[in-house]
């Protein structure tokens, strides 16, 4: 993990939670009835947010900047925060000094002239060559000209979400401007399917299919990517899909992933339009996340295939 300075540490507690939330979570953002200044969120109705600070009263947590509200309320370790902050730290205090101003609008990163570096980055963790070829076709993962990884979501055609994650460091950040709500997916074959598998990361959500290829089981279903651990993504798409019944959470095994699990499903049991999903948390059999999961398959297989040529080679002295 890079280590942060204490310049942007500055900076990140300098970020204010409403103009970040403005920017990165606008759907998840409510006015509340009867206030002009007091807002609160689509997925946790009791944390309010006003004068520049949040308090969530049915936990008793509270925050003055949007590096509290990660930490606290989304689950993120403290430098995982402060790098994703400081890309945008100064246009979020710009933006909220002049209302008057409007935010600027998404746009996807310009494209590079070929996927060169992003195929094989993903080909080194193991992603196979079928699933990087849907990608690519469908719209949904590009590479940039810094010769990062894009990955999209869409609402309809329109593009609405991106993140970018660097093929030769560990650079990662949301596009300013990206709407949460339309996270990254990966489509099963049958658009009415009416499965779901929630990840931490896109990354995550095509690996755990790299896992099914491999091992012939073809389930087929939505594979989201919730950009963190945050629930916004998840019940946006539930709103937009409602034929989805089964709902798989497949975060990572560290305390955030657990922690965000055992809140999601309290957020999804308490919530009576979801009464009917059938929920079910299915985390990595291996290591932390489904990416971990995928390379030590491909490990364990080149360690079989290797050991099957020496069985094969003692025979047939």
């Amino acid at each position: 993990m890079p280590p942060v300075s204490d310049e942007q540490i500055r900076q990140a507690k300098n970020v204010d939670i409403l103009a970040y939330l403005r920017s990165h979570e606008p759907q998840a953002l409510r006015k509340s009835k009867g206030s002009n200044d007091e807002y609160y969120l689509a997925d946790h109705d009791s944390l309010k947010i006003s004068n520049g600070r949040f308090n969530w009263f049915s936990r008793g947590v509270g925050g003055y900047s949007a590096l509290d509200f990660l930490i606290k309320v989304r689950g993120m370790n403290f430098i995982d925060a402060v790098l994703h902050l400081t890309e945008d730290g100064v246009a979020y205090k710009t933006e909220l000094r002049s209302p008057q101003k409007a935010l600027k609008p998404f746009t996807l990163p310009s494209k590079n002239v070929n996927n060169d570096r992003v195929y094989a980055y993903l080909r080194g963790r193991g992603i196979d060559c079928d699933t990087i070829k849907q990608c690519f076709d469908d719209g949904i993962l590009y590479e940039n000209t810094r010769g990062n990884c894009v990955f999209v979501g869409y609402c309809g055609d329109k593009p609405m979400f991106a993140c970018e994650r660097g093929t030769k460091d560990g650079y990662k950040k949301d596009v300013l401007g990206s709407n949460k709500a339309y996270s990254f997916v990966l489509p099963p074959s049958n658009p009415d399917s009416q499965n779901l598998a929630c990840f931490e990361s896109a990354v995550d959500s095509i690996s755990h299919a790299c896992i099914h290829n491999i091992d012939g089981n073809k389930w087929d279903g939505y594979r989201l990517s919730l950009g963190g651990v945050g629930s916004i993504a998840l019940i946006s798409f539930l709103e937009r899909n409602p034929q989805i019944k089964n709902v798989r959470l497949s975060l990572d095994s560290d305390k955030a992933g657990i922690e965000a699990t055992n809140r999601i499903i309290r957020e999804l049991l308490s919530d009576k339009r979801f009464s009917h999903l059938r929920i079910t948390v299915s985390p990595p059999p291996v290591g932390k996340d489904y990416s971990d999961t995928l390379q030590a398959i491909i490990q364990l297989n080149k360690q079989k295939s290797r050991s099957d040529r020496s069985k094969e080679a003692v025979s047939s002295i």
